[in-house]
């Protein structure tokens, strides 16, 4: 058949037309795709950026709740009975500012000014004493009235030079120091140096390289990164356009015009308890440098493939131009197709529009077990089970109305073959459907699996064996971590509390002048070398020694005995069913649950009555821990380590946990659990 010239070319313009979307397709896809690299860059550092400004927020907040915790300290001190008798210029005076600076690398001194305004003592030896700042804000603020609480001063600019050869600039923390008769007495003041807060910048920048800078709440910039001198103690541009009376955000974040008019996006976060903000400005160019760097190699590498596509359709153009050069050879082909289908290991078997077999490979002889002669000629059923027949024969037909030239039929739906012997085994089936001399022909390529099911049900089953293995492996590690966390927090924690309470006691009686027995030094003593005895049997055991000598009712006696050394709470125990748990996991947990609940009352109820019970009912134990104390608005998701680890092991025992309390109404903790536990008893 001869064709004519434009037929000719048809083929080749459908490749350059295909080539021509296929490039313009790959064109949209990289910019689509570098646009979101780099919303999805910028996005990440703005993030970034706000977690180092909410680390940030929290290292100032440590630091200067630090340097308060020492003004606080020395205050506390100074308005004690005998605080209020000694000089503020007395030796003892200068040894405790030096004690309460200790550690604090933020605090370059601490000074104590009188009621006159005359600086009268300071950690420093180079501090000028009797120095007059009367006319000093931070004297000033609480020399004029009844103030309290912490007051911090604006940025001063020092005359000594700092480390880094700028002027040193500082900030001035006081609390107000009153005798016994409330009378103003001075304040203690706190030097803190602005260059500890750069140089932690500094560090941080080795890995962010982002500039930070830290303000008061009006906006004043106290400290910078990169060092801003013409800035410190001024309003900062950045902060210009902030409303800060009508602010109300913990993180959020701003954009300013800088100096050269380019837009600027930082994160600004208010410091907790301080009147202070930390801010960390996001450089976007910086940010989008790698990016563009991967944007070129993107489109270097798209452009590439855009000139291999075109090189490839115009080679295929070519070919297609030489189409009817092969026609000469299409029995050749013929022929090599037939030996080619003799020869390969999958059967093929080829059916007219009846679904009639009119090819049957030698490949199928053998999977089927009959030879081709028996087969050509004969419906594509015989090959089937009958109770599967109906279904393929329907499926077949609307494959051959269908614009589908190949389908793989395994993973639409199961094919089962039939042989000779009337076994049946499971195919993979693969057709496709081509159009000889205007009627269609169905070839399908089968190929036994049965062998592979097989090994894919055993890998099946060895992969189930395996994830119940990494589960239960997972679950054991956390079980193990969680009750060394519950015990060290139970044990040492107890310990601790009752130091607490021995310390409290001992310093209420110092404060109230009374005398004290060198035998309460001598219990603090030997309550830290408990302490100490507790950590190592817990690292080493991490059992509750005392159940191993006493049953579950005398170890609560016990508990309830210690606590009463440490206070006047009086505790009502009303354990009947307490001779039922013979040790083991149940009694260590109702002991440790029992001593929590008693250590938290102790702690936090305000109570001076407790009732412990331990009754049987029915097949359940009930432990009940009831105070009178003033309770508290439950909630489960805000509970702490001690409550979640009385709730772990009230389910460790398959128990129920459940607590009741309302503020003014006390509290009630009931633990419900089985008592016919094969391991609990």
């Amino acid at each position: 058949m001869n064709l004519s010239k434009s037929e000719k070319l048809r083929p080749a313009r459908a490749v350059y037309l295909l080539a021509t979307l296929t490039i313009i397709a790959i064109a949209m896809l990289v910019v689509s795709l570098l646009l979101n690299m780099r919303s999805r860059d910028l996005e990440r550092s703005r993030q970034e950026t706000a977690s180092l400004t909410r680390m940030l927020m929290s290292q100032t907040e440590q630091s200067f709740h630090n340097a308060d915790l020492a003004l606080r300290g020395v205050q506390d001190r100074l308005q004690t009975p005998y605080g209020t008798q000694l000089n503020l210029d007395s030796p003892l005076i200068h040894l405790l500012l030096n004690t309460r600076i200790t550690a604090l690398r933020q605090v370059s001194a601490l000074f104590i000014v009188d009621e006159n305004g005359v600086i009268e003592n300071s950690s420093n030896q180079d501090q000028v004493q009797h120095e007059s700042v009367v006319d000093r804000d931070y004297f000033k603020f609480f020399s004029r009235g009844k103030e309290t609480g912490l007051f911090i001063s604006r940025p001063v600019k020092n005359d000594t030079k700092g480390s880094d050869s700028h002027s040193g600039w500082t900030l001035y923390l006081s609390r107000r120091v009153e005798g016994l008769n409330g009378k103003f007495r001075g304040v203690v003041v706190a030097i803190v140096d602005l260059a500890y807060f750069e140089q932690f910048y500094a560090d941080l920048e080795q890995d962010f390289q982002k500039p930070i800078g830290m303000y008061l709440n009006d906006g004043t910039l106290i400290a910078s990164l990169p060092h801003r001198e013409s800035d410190l103690g001024k309003l900062a541009a950045e902060l210009r356009s902030v409303r800060f009376a009508a602010t109300n955000f913990n993180v959020r974040d701003f954009s300013y015009r800088d100096r050269n008019d380019a837009k600027q996006v930082f994160t600004l976060g208010y410091v907790s308890d301080f009147p202070l903000l930390v801010s960390v400005t996001n450089n976007d160019a910086e940010t989008l440098a790698a990016w563009r760097e991967t944007a070129i190699t993107v489109v270097l590498g798209a452009l590439l493939v855009c000139i291999f596509i075109s090189i490839a359709a115009a080679l295929l153009a070519i070919e297609l131009r030489r189409e009817g050069l092969l026609s000469s050879a299409l029995q050749e082909a013929d022929d090599r197709y037939r030996l080619t289908i003799d020869s390969v290991m999958d059967a093929i078997i080829s059916t007219d529009e009846a679904q009639n077999i009119i090819m049957f490979n030698t490949a199928a002889e053998h999977m089927f077990g009959m030879s081709a002669t028996q087969i050509i000629g004969k419906s594509l059923a015989n090959l089937l089970p009958i109770p599967r027949r109906e279904a393929h024969h329907r499926h077949m037909q609307a494959f051959m109305t269908s614009a589908v030239s190949s389908r793989t039929m395994a993973l639409q739906m199961e094919i089962c073959g039939l042989r000779a012997d009337g076994s049946e085994f499971p195919i993979e089936s693969a057709i496709s459907q081509t159009v000889i001399n205007g009627k269609p022909q169905l070839t399908a390529v089968l190929r036994d699996i049965t062998d592979r099911r097989r090994k894919e049900t055993a890998l099946n089953g060895m992969n189930s064996e395996l994830r119940r293995l990494s589960i239960s492996l997972q679950s054991v590690r956390e079980e193990e971590r969680a009750r060394i966390s519950r015990e060290l927090h139970d044990d040492l924690g107890q310990q601790l509390t009752g130091l607490k309470l021995e310390l409290a006691w001992f310093s209420g009686r110092l404060k109230d002048g009374r005398e004290t027995a060198p035998e309460m030094l001598d219990s603090m003593r030997c309550m830290l070398d408990g302490a100490i005895v507790s950590v190592r049997r817990i690292s080493t055991e991490l059992r509750p020694r005392i159940l191993d000598d006493l049953d579950l009712g005398e170890a609560i006696s016990w508990q309830v005995e210690e606590l009463g050394k440490r206070g006047n709470m009086q505790v009502v125990c009303n354990l009947p069913a307490a001779p039922l748990v013979k040790g083991g996991a149940m009694a260590t947990a109702l002991f440790r649950i029992v001593q929590e609940a008693l250590t938290n009352a102790a702690r936090h109820a305000e109570t001076d009555w407790v009732e412990v019970g331990l009754v049987r009912e029915s097949d359940d134990l009930i432990l009940s821990i009831r105070d009178s104390g003033k309770g508290f608005v439950h909630d489960r998701h805000g509970s702490g380590i001690g409550l979640v680890g009385m709730r772990e092991r009230a389910t460790a025992l398959g128990g129920k946990f459940t607590i009741v309390s309302e503020p003014g109404q006390g509290t009630t903790i009931q633990v419900r659990v089985p008592f016919a536990v094969p391991w609990s008893i």
